[in-house]
């Protein structure tokens, strides 16, 4: 099995990462604007049906994180006994953005019903619900998200505690070793969890990244990465069905054969963690208003528009003033090692 893979410098943006990021959060934002609020579009109306799929977003960004979090671990020298450092580093660069995202979440809120337009219930906050959101624990409580793509930051902050202990089993020498990890992920997709509760239930988006990572990086061979990928794919199909897997298989793709990418692209999946957080408190809100004081299917289609163009405005200045921050000072954190793991010569 021959696969080229192009050649990443460690600690710089992977152009085609970035890509997915930014056609994933857009895919997401677009399903919300289009699709969240019932009402506004008709259920057969065209616009609302071309966003139908974009929730699918979510699951191209666990493929995402399934390569790119144990990738960048590793060619930044990542042990296990560097735990703590890691989880500080993710700690750093998610969560403030996150936190302020659930502020501007209660903050619009408020104003919302300050409008003589709204007509919702009076501003309360639930206290216990909003601490619940902090270290995701509503993930397990079953409490309700202030935002419906939380319940997704729960799940990948369970990948990086997962990956963080498991690092070790998934980059031994020894086959016995990354079986065992591969055969408990996959078979724990078949355990009975609450629906998007639990990293279990999309073992096999993870697992399709994770086995591209060891393949580029030299840790498994052609054979062991075919053997294990069709069984994944096998697994994401009885699971998901054929569209989902051809939608993982076309994401591994991109991953490895797309190079270079439009500024503007790699621009937008650069604020795609703010897009992600802010598109629904700003987008959707121009929704709700335009539900109220416009009637026309016609100019509710372009208001769709209108509000993807601001909620992606709106991610820019979110990165800018807030993201950007963290994320400098997360890269300033490193693992205190010295000796470099050797990646692959497939890394051409």
């Amino acid at each position: 099995m021959s696969l080229t893979f192009k050649k990443i410098q460690p600690g710089r943006e992977i152009q085609s990462v970035e890509l997915l990021r930014g056609i994933a959060s857009a895919m997401v934002c677009f399903f919300h604007l289009s699709n969240g609020n019932p009402r506004f579009l008709p259920q057969d109306n065209a616009i609302r049906q071309s966003g139908s799929i974009g929730w699918a977003g979510v699951e191209i960004f666990f493929v995402i994180s399934g390569f790119i979090i144990p990738y960048a671990m590793f060619t930044k020298h990542y042990k296990v006994p560097d735990i703590l450092i890691f989880l500080k580093k993710r700690i750093i660069r998610i969560e403030p953005p996150y936190l302020i995202s659930i502020a501007l979440v209660i903050g619009l809120n408020f104003l919302s019903t300050l409008s003589p337009f709204y007509r919702g219930a009076p501003f309360s906050i639930n206290w216990p619900n909003v601490a619940g959101h902090i270290a995701y624990l509503n993930a397990f409580t079953g409490a309700h998200w202030l935002s419906d793509v939380y319940w997704s930051l729960a799940i990948e902050f369970q990948y990086y505690l997962l990956i963080a202990v498991s690092f070790g089993m998934l980059t031994s020498r020894k086959m016995v070793f990354r079986l065992l990890f591969f055969a408990v992920f996959a078979a724990a997709s078949f355990l009975k969890l609450p629906a998007n509760a639990f990293i279990f239930s999309f073992s096999g988006y993870f697992l399709a990244g994770i086995l591209l990572f060891e393949f580029v990086c030299g840790i498994i061979s052609a054979r062991e990465f075919g053997i294990l990928m069709i069984g994944t794919l096998a697994l994401l199909y009885y699971k998901y069905g054929p569209v989902m897997t051809s939608l993982v298989v076309a994401t591994l793709l991109v991953i490895t054969y797309v190079n270079k990418v439009p500024s503007f692209l790699r621009w937008l999946g650069t604020i795609s963690y703010s897009l992600y957080l802010t598109h629904i408190p700003i987008g959707g809100r121009v929704i709700n208003i335009a539900e109220v004081k416009i009637h026309s299917v016609l100019l509710r289609e372009c208001v769709v528009f209108l509000a993807f163009f601001i909620s992606i405005a709106t991610a820019a200045l979110f990165y800018k003033y807030i993201e950007k921050t963290f994320k400098r000072l997360s890269s300033n954190i490193r693992y205190d090692n010295s000796v470099a793991p050797k990646l692959k010569t497939v890394l051409e």
